[in-house]
């Protein structure tokens, strides 16, 4: 895999359709390079120099750029605080309204899974739904997950289904 920012595999850049997915890498990659802290807050720490903090603030804002696709760049670009560029990308791409969470109710519900597709890329599609309505505080429990999921299948895969129900867990 060629080599991304300051050595890191290269990442997917946030786009308005992997909003969910983009955000917890660049979380991940601002906590590995110890530059969330500007992130989680607006304000100088007790006991930080001035100067300290600025540079970190600079560094988390130039990483967030360089993960950013530049169809986005435009509604962040003349931010300088690593907090408020956080929180403008928050709202503009989180899903958290009652017409984004029936949007996405709606991909699982047509979601449906055709034999010879892969089924690994139809349960990562299914899941990111799943994850996308959990970060808008419309989460499902494990058994309602594995009810969606397997309303997904074919009658091909009834005997799957069936299998399936009777050996989980969660008494699907």
């Amino acid at each position: 895999m060629e080599g991304g920012l300051s050595g890191f595999p290269r990442m997917m850049v946030l786009n308005s359709h992997n909003y969910l997915d983009s955000k917890i890498k660049m979380e991940d990659l601002l906590i590995v390079k110890d530059l969330y802290e500007p992130v989680e807050r607006e304000l100088i720490p007790v006991g930080v120099l001035e100067s300290e903090w600025k540079l970190l603030n600079r560094k988390a804002v130039a990483t967030i750029i360089q993960c950013v696709d530049v169809s986005i760049l435009q509604h962040v670009a003349n931010d300088t605080n690593a907090y408020v560029m956080w929180q403008k990308l928050s709202e503009l791409y989180e899903m958290k309204n009652a017409l984004n969470k029936t949007s996405l109710m709606r991909k699982i519900v047509s979601l449906k899974y055709r034999d010879g597709e892969s089924i690994v890329e139809h349960i990562n599609t299914f899941m990111g739904y799943v994850n996308q309505l959990a970060a808008a505080k419309f989460p499902f429990d494990d058994a309602m997950q594995a009810i969606l999921l397997m309303c997904t299948l074919p009658d091909s895969r009834e005997t799957q289904v069936v299998t399936l129900s009777i050996l989980s867990n969660t008494n699907v």
